[in-house]
């Protein structure tokens, strides 16, 4: 479980003031319209003291049980809270903010689906949430824990498609060249810094990867070579990647390797999402017979929802043979263990 922090986050509020309202600013008329479900729950946190951690929980879990709303919610109360940071209902809007995007934090990942755009639900809490993600990836405080930064890599990219400010793009390649960080922390800030034009990172996470592709004995070259896919989808290179996982499946016959499902299941995504449905549909085929194996070590299997859900596999759904496959992969339904 993610650590969340307390009402001491209130200090990043007032050094966003000044880059995003003026105190000049006329505030927003009040809404004439009905008040949803959840705001009388968030109101009575607001007018608290604002220290019972079990009702914070609960209006987290208010705001959120409509998460689309609740986020459009919270982020038309952050511009009248920025014009007086230092009331305690400002304090705590900011403090919502923080843990309402932890939460979905903690969400999104607990569903094992990795698609560019998932976080997008958060983009009403623009720019103050950009400014906090920002804040835990690059000067993390104590509360949060170092291993997560990593988890912070794709909303900032959702919610960042432009370079932010030269600082912080240069604070993105700092991590990324650094060799006491770990490495996927490294690959995931080396492909934030590849989408703002910064490629020098990544193309020697590419090098690395490519170098690796012809080293060791049959089993490593492939693993390699799926490393190598995973790093091009990353990047957002489809199509390189969708010819990189057919170079593994090759290799992978060619030395009587078994791939595992996951490995055909992530083929199938990218040669969706270049809208190849008939390679989609050979890798997802490949991906059901190695699920429906009574051999496979059960921590392999995914479950149905992933095949259900998962939005970089739509332009396969309308095939005749979607849904077979499906049954085909879930028949031994299993918890789902594997993420992509």
């Amino acid at each position: 479980m993610v650590s969340r922090p307390g009402v001491r986050v209130a200090w990043l509020f007032a050094l966003l003031v000044p880059t995003t309202l003026s105190a000049q600013d006329p505030a927003p008329a009040p809404s004439t319209a009905q008040e949803p479900e959840f705001a009388a729950v968030v109101e009575k946190w607001l007018a608290s003291d604002q220290v019972d951690r079990d009702a914070l929980d609960k209006t987290v879990a208010a705001l959120l049980k409509d998460q689309r709303a609740g986020i459009a919610w919270l982020g038309a109360q952050i511009p009248a809270a920025q014009q007086k940071p230092a009331e305690p209902r400002s304090k705590g809007i900011l403090s919502l903010v923080s843990h309402a995007t932890l939460a979905v934090l903690e969400r999104t990942r607990a569903t094992n689906i990795v698609f560019v755009g998932q976080y997008d639900t958060l983009a009403p809490l623009q720019p103050v949430v950009g400014e906090l993600l920002f804040a835990w990836l690059v000067d993390t405080p104590d509360w949060y824990p170092s291993t997560h930064r990593i988890h912070l890599t794709a909303p900032l990219r959702d919610l960042m498609p432009k370079p932010p400010t030269p600082e912080r793009v240069e604070a993105i390649e700092q991590i990324a060249a650094d060799e006491h960080e770990p490495e996927a922390l490294r690959r995931a800030t080396a492909a934030m810094a590849w989408q703002w034009g910064k490629k020098a990172n990544a193309q020697k996470v590419l090098a690395g990867l490519n170098a690796a592709t012809a080293e060791g004995d049959s089993e490593d070259r492939v693993q390699a070579t799926l490393e190598l896919a995973d790093f091009l989808v990353l990047l957002r290179e489809y199509k390189q990647a969708a010819n990189t996982h057919r170079a593994a499946q090759k290799l992978a016959q060619d030395a009587k390797v078994t791939l595992r499902p996951i490995a055909w299941y992530a083929a199938a995504c990218v040669h969706a999402l270049l809208g190849d449905v008939d390679r989609g549909i050979a890798a997802l085929e490949q991906c059901a017979k190695l699920q429906a194996s009574p051999d496979l070590d059960p921590s392999l299997r995914m479950a149905r929802s992933m095949f259900d859900t998962d939005p970089e596999l739509q332009a396969l759904r309308g095939h005749a043979r979607w849904r077979e496959l499906v049954d085909l992969a879930c028949k031994s339904s299993g918890p789902d263990k594997v993420g992509r």
